[in-house]
């Protein structure tokens, strides 16, 4: 479902630009589900195998990633040649700019150099980007960098408690620090790096809500969840309320219908100060820490109660088709999405030609997406098990940002519990999981 309203909203921006709190909702999805799993693989093998955690998760982001930047270089390369027979105009985003964003993503420092929000501090470099989207990726590989070896340390050290601790504390300061129109460290300073000026706009704190959750989750009780099965499902809704009402408050077209309407952030370098940010009450300022926190609250019940009538709507076939090849159609849709806005007046094109355009890109996306994700993805994965010398963890279940969205809710239940945090069994053997549901679809062999 995410990645569906993903390309309706990269499509329609402008009309619905508070839909951005849908990465808050991957982020979060992903710190959870990274986190059960390894815990799960501590409690199933006695141990957290680093070295194939990090090999998987090379084999499974970066054919996508590397493939896409290679076809981009391509067009960077037409582009240059054209240029020289005067084909194409001057203005145009050359060969350079597209190897300095393909160098980012490759390295996953693309938000270390070309965070979100970039267009308000720089905006003529935002302007330059093919490839915009990818800090999502640099974050969430920073955070795999950490999250298996910080999980490991802390349950040998039985300081699992003391990591949620910890990371509900960070969660509180990026909050109350966004709400003071900070969006990063000396974000003042024109000469600092723009990923760290802007750091909090990336939402390292959805991840850390991520883990926090699943540390939560892994103490409650099969017995527990059905004595307050209702309250939960209570706090579930008012979380997707609230998510929805993020999704909506800075939107374009609820504005148009005389709905409420938070501007995102301010217009330009000339307003990014804060004093002048304190005096507007700009979305980002409380968006993306209630739109995390009410998607947090949504993911408790979700992945607990596969019989809730939103699990039941998120486990749609074709929005699980869509799920499986989320990833794929993640990376992919910028590039068809870019050169199809080229010719068709770009962002400010009237609203019948965004309309118009959409299904075309919707549909160039998918078909391209299917393509790779058949022909080069999956036959990576396949060969997984070929690399995996250590049998136990080629069942431990593997986790992706990828992965986690393809999960549907009946798919998360398999792993969201069992676990062994604190180096005893909390949840004992009446853990709630269902082990007679389906794995991943064609990723079996990683786990």
């Amino acid at each position: 479902m995410g990645v569906t309203m993903l390309i309706i909203g990269h499509a329609l921006f402008s009309y619905v630009e508070s839909w951005v709190t849908i990465i808050d909702g991957f982020f979060v999805l992903s710190g959870f589900l990274i986190t059960t799993l390894l815990l799960q693989e501590h409690r199933a093998t006695g141990t957290i195998g680093l070295k194939n955690f990090y090999w998987r998760r090379g084999l499974r982001l970066m054919p996508s990633v590397w493939l896409f930047v290679a076809v981009w270089l391509l067009i960077g390369v037409v582009i240059e040649i054209f240029r020289f027979f005067g084909i194409a105009h001057q203005d145009m985003i050359g060969l350079g700019d597209i190897a300095k964003d393909g160098g980012a993503a490759v390295g996953y420092v693309y938000h270390v150099f070309f965070p979100n929000g970039l267009y308000v501090i720089e905006p003529a470099v935002q302007e330059q980007r093919t490839m915009w989207h990818l800090w999502t990726l640099g974050m969430e590989e920073w955070f795999y960098l950490g999250i298996a070896g910080t999980v490991l340390v802390c349950v040998k050290k039985n300081w699992i408690k003391q990591l949620g601790i910890g990371l509900g504390l960070a969660f509180a300061v990026i909050g109350i620090a966004r709400w003071f129109a900070f969006t990063g460290f000396w974000q003042d300073s024109e000469s600092n790096l723009a990923g760290v000026r802007m750091i909090f706009l990336q939402r390292p704190d959805a991840l850390m809500l991520g883990v926090i959750l699943a540390i939560i989750n892994s103490y409650i009780t099969e017995e527990t969840g059905l004595k307050y099965r209702k309250f939960m499902i209570a706090m579930g809704t008012v979380g997707l309320v609230i998510w929805m009402a993020m999704l909506n408050l800075s939107s374009g077209a609820i504005e148009k219908l005389g709905g409420p309407y938070f501007e995102y952030l301010p217009a330009g370098p000339e307003e990014f100060t804060r004093p002048l940010m304190l005096e507007t009450t700009y979305w980002f300022r409380f968006g993306h820490t209630l739109g995390a926190l009410g998607f947090g609250m949504l993911c408790i019940a979700l992945v607990r109660y596969k019989d809730w009538w939103v699990g039941r709507v998120w486990s749609i076939k074709w929005l699980q088709w869509m799920g499986q090849r989320s990833y794929t159609i993640y990376i992919w849709h910028a590039m068809p999405f870019l050169l199809i806005m080229a010719v068709t007046g770009g962002e400010d094109a009237p609203l019948k030609m965004q309309l118009a355009r959409l299904p075309v890109m919707a549909a160039v996306t998918i078909l391209i997406s299917v393509v790779v994700y058949e022909k080069v993805e999956m036959k990576v994965i396949r060969s997984k098990g070929k690399f995996t010398k250590d049998k136990s963890s080629k069942t431990a279940v593997d986790a992706s940002s990828a992965e986690l969205k393809q999960a549907t809710p009946k798919q998360i239940i398999n792993v969201a519990d069992k676990q062994d945090p604190a180096g005893g069994d909390p949840a004992g053997e009446n853990a709630a999981v269902d082990t007679g549901d389906e794995p991943l679809p064609e990723v079996s062999s990683s786990k």
